[in-house]
């Protein structure tokens, strides 16, 4: 009976003993796991947020710089296209003008070719100028060969360093035209300062020959220019006399 007791006790302790760590044992793997879904959730909700953030659109700061680089962008885009258009407006309306003028009755030809057969083909020397053909100097225009210089090439000559420059196209008056250019060679680009210190370049673009106050202007013109002749005439007496004729010819009204 003793025997039986005691293995009876054994197998109760037993018994309570594997209960305790079978309970301990789920208890411990319930913590586990609750362990496990703790950590997990944070890096799931991390890894949602970045797959999020990159499936969704940019943010409000990243969208108004891509706005404002592409509005800059456009806006220099636009600047520079409107200022390309203004020259293209501007020189196709100044080719056009010239046009014109070259279009009516020959009319550059005939003002250049009246200056450059009144200085004729004879090649003269002074102290002003130098050496001098067709109205072309050498003093004043030490690049060209005056020894050489053709009809032709006083024409062409004239009217890139006189004609053009100086828009004579654009007045109305052929008079004036001729007159102005006379002076050019005389007294070189300073023509104009003079001519519009006594009118002013405005009006004498659109002055006639048959305006009534045409005579006016031209005698206008013509004393101011021989007062100019006779300022230089006081170092040049000389050459005074040839300058008045000439001055008082081109302004001529009859």
């Amino acid at each position: 009976m003793g025997d039986s007791k005691k293995l009876e006790n054994i197998l109760f302790y037993a018994i309570i003993t594997g209960s305790l760590i079978i309970i301990f044992s789920i208890i411990l793997i319930f913590l586990n796991n609750e362990s496990a879904q703790a950590q997990a959730e944070p890096t799931e909700l991390a890894t949602a947020a970045l797959y999020i953030s990159s499936t969704e659109s940019p943010s409000e700061e990243t969208e108004e710089s891509v706005v404002s680089s592409k509005t800059d962008f456009e806006t220099d885009i636009q600047e520079d296209t409107i200022t390309l258009l203004e020259q293209y407006n501007q020189i196709r309306e100044e080719l056009e003008r010239i046009k014109q003028a070259l279009a009516r009755d020959r009319t550059v030809e005939y003002v250049i070719y009246s200056v450059v057969d009144y200085e004729g083909d004879e090649l003269t020397f002074d102290e002003l100028g130098g050496f001098t053909k067709y109205g072309i100097s050498s003093k004043h225009n030490p690049d060209i060969d005056v020894f050489r210089v053709t009809r032709k090439d006083a024409f062409n000559i004239l009217y890139v360093r006189y004609y053009v420059p100086n828009k004579l196209y654009e007045y109305q008056s052929v008079r004036l035209q001729v007159a102005l250019m006379h002076m050019c060679v005389l007294f070189g680009n300073k023509a104009f300062s003079i001519a519009y210190s006594i009118v002013p370049k405005s009006k004498l673009i659109i002055l006639r020959d048959s305006d009534p106050e045409f005579p006016q202007v031209i005698e206008r013109l013509r004393v101011a220019f021989r007062q100019h002749a006779k300022q230089l005439g006081i170092k040049n007496p000389r050459y005074l006399n040839g300058w008045l004729n000439r001055i008082d010819k081109v302004f001529y009204i009859g």
